[in-house]
């Protein structure tokens, strides 16, 4: 099926022709539709910071469960494999470290692409994963739990103690 150019009416001869060759109008099929829907960067710096939080900032919650959840069993396995001290082991505990890094670099660019896509309207997006407040709230019971540890070691020097 032909396109037409907007201005003239004639049938344009590349669908995606950004000029109509007979009138010389922009056509309006060469112009991107493009929104500021997600901050692609923003994305990246969510992911740089923990893994899957630029997807669930996308509004993708399974592919930010597979990226933490990935990150979670090679994690595992360094662990595991970097407590043994065999060479064998060592080798294993050093590829594993660069599957580490390869999710985590993988993760920054998943996200800056979803973001643009879903900004160019070709990905869907209703709203941010519910997920995104995870690590968030991870970092909120981090700081309570050191706050209370504080408060409770010092609690021994502040009150003093009372004679029996």
């Amino acid at each position: 099926m032909p396109k037409f150019c907007p201005a003239c009416g004639v049938p344009l001869q590349y669908q995606n022709a950004a000029i109509c060759p007979n009138c010389g109008a922009r056509t309006a099929l060469a112009i991107e539709e493009r929104e500021n829907i997600r901050n692609p960067f923003f994305a990246v710096i969510f992911s740089f910071l923990f893994f899957g939080w630029g997807q669930w900032y996308n509004g993708k919650t399974l592919a930010g469960l597979k990226f933490f959840g990935s990150f979670l069993v090679s994690c595992l396995l360094f662990y595991i494999f970097s407590r043994s001290g065999q060479d064998f082991a060592a080798m294993v505990s050093a590829i594993i470290y660069a599957v580490i890094v390869g999710i985590w670099i993988f993760g920054m660019y998943d996200a800056f692409k979803t973001a643009d896509r879903i900004n160019r309207k070709k990905e869907s997006f209703f709203r941010k994963s519910w997920m995104f407040w995870f690590p968030v709230a991870l970092v909120a019971l981090t700081i309570v739990f050191i706050i209370a540890i504080f408060a409770l070691g010092m609690a021994g020097a502040i009150i003093p103690k009372m004679p029996l």
